[in-house]
């Protein structure tokens, strides 16, 4: 099995990319008051709350295949 060598999504440039570059996201749903519920994505590294506080919206076609549980209960994606 190849070494990886894990890059910032963030900060690493499209030219920079090499062969085992490995790229890892973190993304929390939250399931809010209005029966509606929301994903984001940050670093790995962030605690779950930072990703939920700073990180960016996913659109809801990314995050509904993500979180069935979510997308089965009824709530809607908060857009």
């Amino acid at each position: 099995m190849p070494d990886y060598t894990f890059q910032n999504k963030y900060t690493t440039k499209p030219q920079d990319v090499k062969p085992n570059d490995a790229f890892a996201v973190k993304v929390v749903a939250v399931a809010g008051y209005n029966l509606d519920w929301a994903a984001y994505e940050g670093p790995t590294e962030w605690p779950d709350e930072k990703v939920i506080r700073e990180g960016d919206k996913l659109i809801r076609k990314q995050a509904e295949p993500l979180f069935y549980v979510l997308r089965a209960s009824g709530r809607s994606y908060r857009d």
